[in-house]
């Protein structure tokens, strides 16, 4: 079964997508449809973290840079349909999620009429959030950093967020689950910056190493930092 998503939501998430169609001249039944199927995607067992709120919270990170940093992104619609198809398709036991988020993005653009640029810009930026350590540019690197602004954030949210991973990975044993997930958290740690953009350093890489920090010890003790 889904998980349950507030409507109020579902209704702003539905309205951004409208609103990005109305801007790409594609404000059909088609694309409102596919804002819906959008939605159930993002809503189904086995999310617990990788939900709507995700998706919420990146299109609002999204926006956030659009109007502190004006000109910042060289396409923000490119962006906006990256984070929305990014996690499109989420299974924890795949590793191939990133690879069918963007070919289904790219199938529905090109569906629409829209550019083969803009596809393959967006097939390229949820590519990028698969988050293997090398350089980025542009919006590449916006995408990639508003995907992990999860790291940066408060404690308390910071400490939901490992909780939820470890939902959506249950069915993994819990000394495998400790050995994975150490070696993703120290992975990011031992990057030189987390956050390639001078805003997203700027105001997370401290608290985002502080939260990587405090839940690899917790893992070494073999607790999960919740």
């Amino acid at each position: 079964m889904p998980w349950r998503r507030p409507p109020a939501l579902s209704a702003e998430l539905l309205a951004h997508w409208q609103a990005l169609g109305q801007a790409l001249g594609c404000d059909t039944p088609a694309w409102r449809a596919e804002g819906q199927r959008l939605l159930r995607s993002w809503a189904r067992w086995p999310r617990a973290y990788h939900d709507t709120t995700h998706l919420w919270a990146c299109l609002r990170h999204g926006q956030a840079v659009q109007d502190q940093q004006p000109g910042a992104l060289d396409n923000p619609h490119a962006v906006a349909l990256a984070l929305w198809y990014h996690d499109a398709i989420y299974w924890p036991w795949s590793q191939h999620n990133e690879e069918r988020s963007a070919a289904w993005a790219s199938r529905f653009i090109l569906s629409q009429g829209l550019p083969d640029t803009l596809a393959q810009t967006v097939h390229q930026h949820i590519l990028d959030t698969r988050h293997t350590p090398g350089p980025l540019t542009g919006d590449a690197q916006w995408v990639v950093d508003i995907d992990l602004a999860i790291l940066g954030q408060s404690d308390a949210v910071y400490r939901d967020f490992e909780r939820n991973v470890r939902r959506e990975y249950l069915f993994v044993r819990w000394p495998r689950y400790v050995a994975g997930r150490s070696a993703v958290l120290q992975g990011f740690l031992d990057r030189p910056r987390i956050y390639g953009t001078d805003l997203f350093y700027q105001r997370y890489e401290a608290q985002a190493r502080i939260n990587l920090g405090m839940a690899l010890q917790a893992l070494d003790q073999g607790l999960l930092y919740c």
